[in-house]
């Protein structure tokens, strides 16, 4: 399997839609009472990934010579920063993606350094670039990469191991992050959420799809729900094992959401062939994107898992926080 990635391959490809349109994109943060914000640029089209309690913002930008993303992060202090490269420098192989953020400011994702080499990273504000594990190759595009991190400083994300890429946990302190490994020993696995109570959701390959799993020290990893589609995975988890995902049909893309009382239900669209799922905060509140039936694509909200989808005004909602701050992009004003 080598679809893990549908999370970041999916922003490319959204975001490129304006794009193609002659628009550009940056990256917003909205809430209810103040409405969008545009954040602005460090070079051409911009996107927020992630937002914590405090508003700090975290996303990726163009650079203007249009070479590989660069990462950001945006305080309404500072602004947007430029996160740097690990191991310094800067070339036309290097890239920085943050793609999460915990409630210390402390953030996780993937890069590629100046030599090319693709690798996993922690960032402290004090500290800098930390590179998880000592794996790095050339060779695969999304085989090295930290996707999630809780307030305890616990990551997740996944590392390549001979040829496959395996899930894996890590925290400060440890020689090396722990091999979560797969389901039956075989195939792939991805670690794309974790939570306060170190339970991690994400995805692993079955011997005919890829299908959502979650993982505790307790249980070790299991499938959370048995797919007969061709893909599907989980993107994000609260304290309350309330998870929420995307279902890759072959025809349709389904945004869907499970907890322990209720099981999985799909969640409502807006009438076109893709819906998507992103993010839920502690006290359940949903959100992602949705495209109409024109082919329109909107951020959305579900206030709850059976609440119709609220358009809000962004392109794509990414991340939301505990506050109600939801962060994604829309087209810039001109």
């Amino acid at each position: 399997m080598k679809k893990n990635f549908i999370l970041f391959t999916a922003i490319v490809l959204l975001a490129t839609i304006g794009s193609m349109f002659g628009q550009t994109t940056h990256a917003y943060i909205w809430d209810a009472t103040n409405g969008p914000r545009d954040l602005g640029t460090l070079g051409l089209d911009s996107f927020a990934y992630a937002v914590n309690d405090s508003g700090t913002v975290v996303g990726a930008y163009v650079p203007l010579d249009e070479s590989n993303f660069h990462g950001f992060i945006w305080t309404e202090t500072t602004g947007m920063v430029d996160l740097g490269i690990p191991g310094g420098g800067d070339s036309e192989n290097a890239e920085c993606v943050p793609t999460a953020i915990n409630s210390a400011g402390n953030v996780v994702g993937y890069a590629r350094q100046v030599d090319g080499r693709q690798v996993a990273f922690f960032w402290t504000p004090s500290d800098g670039f930390t590179t998880l594990g000592d794996v790095s190759t050339r060779q695969c595009d999304s085989c090295n990469g930290a996707f999630a991190i809780n307030d305890l400083n616990q990551v997740t994300g996944n590392l390549l191991r001979s040829g496959t890429y395996h899930a894996f946990l890590w925290e400060p302190g440890m020689v090396r992050p722990r091999d979560l490994g797969t389901i039956d020993g075989e195939g792939f696995s991805t670690g794309l959420a974790i939570n306060n109570l170190g339970r991690i959701a994400g995805a692993a390959s079955s011997s005919s799809n890829w299908a959502p799993m979650i993982w505790s020290r307790r249980t070790g990893m299991r499938f959370l729900s048995e797919y007969g589609s061709l893909f599907a995975q989980a993107q994000a988890m609260n304290d309350a094992s309330q998870v929420v995902g995307l279902d890759e049909t072959g025809t349709r893309d389904l945004a869907w959401y499970s907890s322990p009382e209720t099981g999985l239900t799909f969640l409502q669209g807006l009438g076109g062939n893709s819906t998507s799922a992103h993010a839920i905060n502690q006290q359940g509140v949903i959100v992602g994107y949705s495209i109409e039936v024109t082919n329109v694509a909107h951020g959305v909200m579900w206030p709850t898992p059976s609440s119709a989808p609220v358009v809000l005004p962004l392109g794509n909602c990414y991340g939301i926080n505990n506050v109600g701050q939801v962060v994604g992009w829309a087209a810039a004003a001109p």
